[in-house]
């Protein structure tokens, strides 16, 4: 999937993200880059809104999960996510989700063709002006399509 046709795809299936501004940087099975623009997502310090950090970081490692369980065909949730903000985000926020292990994914997938739903973890790390602005793990869950 190419980033454009990831791009199209979420803006088109989660609204949200088009509303936010998001935009796909890269994609691969391997990491995942969204650029969540600062003016739309301002707030009365001028710093990113916390819930638009929550929510473009929650789509990021949505996209992840999506790109490695094609077989889902996006019938994927997020169970649990929690946010830490260790600095004010005062520009765009580049949002990162680099794979976990091979061994994490297999273990998704087992369960996937066993239970009908696998789970796994996923780490996004946000940047803003070069400064971690916030650190998100998010649970997911992939339902067999």
């Amino acid at each position: 999937m190419t980033p454009h046709q990831l791009q199209d795809f979420l803006h088109r299936h989660i609204p949200a993200c088009a509303a936010l501004g998001i935009r796909v940087v890269s994609c691969s099975s391997g990491r995942v880059e969204l650029l969540l623009p600062h003016a739309p997502n301002r707030n009365h310090k001028n710093t990113v809104f916390g819930g638009s950090t929550a929510l473009g970081a929650t789509v990021c490692g949505w996209a992840l999960v999506h790109l490695n369980c094609p077989q889902a065909g996006g019938n994927i949730v997020i169970q649990s996510g929690e946010t830490r903000y260790p600095a004010p985000a005062r520009g765009d926020l580049l949002l990162c989700a680099d794979s976990p292990t091979e061994s994490d994914w297999q273990r998704c997938r087992t369960m996937l063709e066993q239970r009908g739903k696998g789970k796994i973890t996923i780490e996004v790390r946000a940047y803003s002006q070069n400064v971690l602005a916030a650190e998100f793990s998010g649970r997911y869950v992939v339902l067999a399509a």
